[in-house]
């Protein structure tokens, strides 16, 4: 269904138009007209169903411009999420004249939050803590509150913050709509709904199996000490131009930055003990490209929404199999192809084995490229990338640069292999295979070894 048919506002439309917004998702078509109708919503969608859209698009369309006051609260999880969404709400109401979104939470100043709220705001998207110190500061007024949001609702209550859920929705002493949003409904939330919410109507656009279909997954079977390696392998192989890499750990995403970093690949990193104005610069600049590589934990980059992630990475197993589902569904988004791959050391395979039970599907074992696969790679790159230049024919002081080095000896092809050896690392490094073999006892339990590592696998590939 295309897009405009669900919604009713010109400059919206206009907004998502400059947005390239063309077709409404499964989530936007049934969400939003029930969200116009005022109904309260229980709205089950995993990450990258355009689920910010289905319920920003509606709220915009019932904001009272003429009332300086809050009357839609947005709750999230984290300050990175938070930020995300109110750009994406700030993006859609662009051309809606005298709407303020202002983003609340904790790591940043609050005076300079509070001075936004002072000048007068319609729409607060925050993290849980942070609106409940403002309320208390009576710097966010409710009584013109008509919606609230509960977005990634699941990953509030594993985050601790039902209590301040459930503080905030008591504190509002009169009736609002209610919407919220989640990939699972556990007890607690059951509760919550129960409690707070008026006959909610159920939206359920879950994939089946839980983890995309347009996300292509697979594993890799390599020793921990080779993962690094592999890793720089896989990258220079399929070179992404976008691409996360996930570790379970703090201490390993900076082992990595630096590993990565001193073999000169352009990477990042963001994790919970880098300064929050520095992880929303890293964003940022991975977001328009400047970074190609951002290495992460999985707290840090719950709040991550890059539309364009080719190949998320996990370097290691998540620890927990919805970790997984998560880190996975930064790719293959909106209907776009995308890929992850995991590398696993042999006794991180039950791992794998429980994520594909709990996922419903099998992640496929394949070998790491061999050192010659990667140099053939780095090869018809650096080709393809001479021709488009000379065709480009734009060459100017360059040719005159060429004539001047022939000039004193040296012979045309020996020019251009000083050239490829001063622009391409080839690896010249032995051979060695980095692929490693799961012992007997537990590879007669795999049945996902018997897929077939000769398919053919493709990915869109970008610059390196």
């Amino acid at each position: 269904m295309k897009i405009e048919n669900v919604i009713l506002n010109d400059n919206v439309q206009r907004a998502l138009d400059d947005m390239g917004f063309e077709e409404s998702t499964q989530i936007q078509q049934e969400a939003i007209p029930v969200i116009l109708e005022g109904k309260d919503i229980v709205g089950q969608s995993n990450t990258g169903t355009g689920k910010t859209a289905a319920y920003t698009i509606p709220i915009l369309e019932k904001i009272d411009i003429e009332i300086k006051m809050p009357q839609a609260l947005i709750l999230l999880p984290t300050r990175e999420l938070a930020v995300q969404v109110s750009n994406e709400v700030r993006k859609i109401g662009k051309y809606m004249e005298g709407v303020k979104t202002v983003a609340v939470y904790g790591g940043a100043d609050i005076r300079d939050q509070i001075n936004k709220l002072k000048a007068g705001a319609q729409i607060i998207v925050g993290t849980p803590g942070r609106v409940i110190d403002l309320i208390d500061r009576r710097v966010i007024k409710l009584s013109e509150l008509n919606i609230i949001v509960l977005d990634e609702a699941d990953e509030m209550l594993k985050m601790g913050f039902r209590e301040d859920i459930e503080l905030i929705l008591s504190k509002v002493d009169h009736p609002v709509q209610s919407l919220l949003f989640s990939a699972t409904i556990p007890d607690d939330m059951k509760r919550i709904i129960k409690k707070f919410l008026n006959a909610p109507v159920s939206v359920k656009v879950l994939r089946e199996g839980i983890t995309a279909k347009e996300v292509k997954q697979s594993y890799f079977l390599v020793k921990h000490s080779d993962k690094v390696e592999a890793l720089a392998r896989l990258i220079d192989t399929y070179t992404p131009k976008l691409a996360l890499v996930f570790c379970n750990t703090k201490r390993a995403v900076d082992e990595l930055y630096e590993q990565l970093t001193a073999i000169g690949y352009n990477c990042d990193k963001i994790h919970g003990d880098i300064k929050q104005t520095q992880r929303l610069d890293t964003l940022n600049r991975f977001n328009k490209g400047l970074i190609e590589i951002l290495i992460a934990t999985d707290v840090a980059a719950r709040g991550l929404d890059i539309k364009e992630v080719d190949i998320v990475i996990n370097f290691e197993v998540p620890s927990k199999e919805d970790y997984y589902v998560h880190r996975i569904g930064r790719t293959g988004r909106a209907g776009r192809e995308g890929a992850s791959f995991t590398l696993a050391s042999a006794k991180e395979i039950k791992k794998i084995e429980s994520i594909e039970k709990y996922t419903k599907k099998p992640i496929r074992k394949r070998t790491i490229p061999t050192v010659d696969k990667v140099n053939e790679v780095k090869q018809d790159k650096f080709i393809r990338g001479i021709v488009s230049v000379i065709e480009s024919g734009d060459l100017g002081e360059n040719r005159i640069l060429a004539e001047k080095l022939m000039e004193k000896g040296h012979d045309a092809e020996l020019i251009i292999a000083a050239m490829i050896k001063k622009l391409v690392k080839f690896d010249l490094s032995e051979e060695r295979d980095l692929n490693d073999v799961i012992p007997e006892r537990r590879k007669s339990q795999r049945g996902t070894d018997k897929l077939k590592d000769t398919d053919r696998f493709h990915i869109n590939l970008g610059k390196k």
